[in-house]
Formats: C-alpha cells, structure tokens, sequence
C-alpha cells in the first residue's frame, strides 16, 4: 500500500508521533511541582533531584528535605511520560523511523524490499541456492531483511534496536512514578537508570540514522550524546557532584527533548502527503 495512501497508517503514526511530543508535559508538571514546593528550604534546580518532586511523604531524604504537596502530579508526569514512549515505539513502524518518515524514501524502502524478495524466489526455482529460507510474497521489508542485505539489514536492525531501547526507557520513567524514591529507592534507582541509559543510547543511534535524511537529525544527536557522557559520567561519580541536580538535568532533559522533537519532525512529515493532496485537489 502506497505512504500517502494508507489512512489507517497515517492514524497509527500520528498517534506515535503525538505520543512522543507529549512527553513535553514533563516540564510543564515539573514547574507546577516546584511551585508548590513546601520544604523548609526554597527547591533548587541545582541541587534538588526530580525524584524529589515525587516523594510522597514530607521528611529527610538523604540530606535533603523535602516536602511535596503535588508529588501526585510529578509522579503521573513521569507514568505518562513512560506510556508516550511505549505507544511512539509500537506504533511507528521501523521503515518509517528509519527513514525520518520521508515518503519518497519509504517508497523506495518498499520497492527494495519487493525486488530483494523477487531475486530471492527467482534463485529458489532456478534451483541456485536462496539468499534465505522461504520467503512469503506477504513478507515485504521483513523479507528483505532476511535476505541479508546490508542496504536494509544493518539500518533496520538499528532502528528496531531504537524501538527496543525507547520502550525500555518508557517502561523506565514509568517505573520512576511508580515506586517513589521513598517507597523503594532500590527498583526506583533501576527505573531511572533504564530510562538515562537507553533513552539517551536510543538518541544517538535515531540521529545517526536520520544523518542525511534531515537536518534534525543533527539536534536528536546532540541530545542524545550529551545525556549518554553526563549518564556515563554521573554514574561512575555516582552523582556525588557540587550541583547534583543541574548534573541530572543534563542527563534527563536532553531525553525528553530529543524524543519530542523526532516525534515533531515524524508528525510533520507524515503530514506532507496529506497537505499536498489537499492542495492539488484546491487548485483543481
């Protein structure tokens, strides 16, 4: 089925787009949160952590005070945030992330994908060995996998590696509301950690996929790089730094971004054919 002709594909990526961008609800909850702060002392972006705004009970975490009145608010950010990146990594389907939903490019994915499959059946009844195992005619991109052609084996594995690693890092955040730090700091440390790591890992290989394919793929590759070096680094250090919480802003906020922005450019690329129609069928 053609990119631009597909209205229930359109439906399923729009959704897994819009389910990226809304993770930008973060920063609005976080803000509402801190202004609601009621601990002895004001809440510093420096040296308070997020989790700190999702702490259920008023008292002395580590060294710090906290008291949170809205921790309800933060702690449902964060499950939203988790549940954005699960639906973004189901619904958009890999021939479209990888290609930055570029339709002549998923066109094209889709015409090497049928001739790869051809040649391999035209070499299974000629009687010469198969690029694969036997391929359904159903098979499409999936087929062209098997083939082992490196013109789509290695990127799809790589974006499906994107996926794998964005809804590990949903499942993450999610964790992270889940279980506050004063429930169960043990499975809430792990919970954050997921989501720093593969978040940040899972930007990095989308930016260098979508390297030529769209000048956004340079800013989802900042992000995701300098949230990898501060996560490497405030994990070997153990986030035991002056600013703690300016160090964990840099290994959060470059996530959350960089998603949101490759949902905003799949969005808006998925929405070209659809303008485009309409303004042929304006002009006519």
């Amino acid at each position: 089925m053609a990119f631009a002709d597909a209205p229930t594909g359109r439906v399923r990526h729009y959704l897994g787009a819009w389910s990226a961008v809304s993770l930008l609800q973060f920063f609005v909850a976080e803000a509402a949160t801190i202004a609601a702060w009621r601990g002895p002392t004001p809440y510093s972006r420096r040296l308070n952590f997020i989790s700190d705004l999702g702490q259920v009970h008023c008292g002395t975490h580590g060294t710090r005070e906290i008291c949170s009145p809205l921790h309800a608010l933060m702690n449902v950010s964060f499950g939203l945030q988790g549940l954005g990146m699960v639906i973004a990594a189901l619904l958009i389907t890999s021939a479209v992330l990888r290609v930055a939903a570029d339709a002549p490019a998923v066109r094209a994915e889709a015409r090497l994908s049928h001739a790869l499959l051809a040649r391999a059946e035209e070499s299974a009844v000629s009687g010469r060995p198969r690029l694969t195992p036997p391929l359904s005619s159903r098979g499409g991109l999936a087929a062209a996998i098997r083939s082992g052609h490196p013109a789509v084996a290695v990127p799809w594995a790589a974006t499906l590696a994107v996926r794998i690693l964005l809804g590990l890092a949903g499942a993450g955040v999610a964790t992270v509301g889940l279980v506050p730090q004063d429930s169960n700091e043990t499975i809430h440390l792990v919970g954050a950690g997921a989501y720093f790591l593969c978040g940040s890992v899972a930007l990095v290989v989308l930016g260098i996929l979508w390297i030529r394919r769209t000048a956004a793929a340079w800013p989802v590759l900042l992000c995701g790089g300098s949230s990898l070096v501060a996560t490497l680094v405030g994990g070997a250090l153990a986030l035991h730094v002056p600013e703690p919480g300016t160090f964990e802003r840099f290994m959060a906020y470059p996530i959350t971004a960089g998603i949101a922005l490759a949902g905003g450019v799949i969005a808006y690329r998925f929405g070209v054919p659809a303008r485009q129609e309409r303004a042929s069928r304006a002009r006519a």
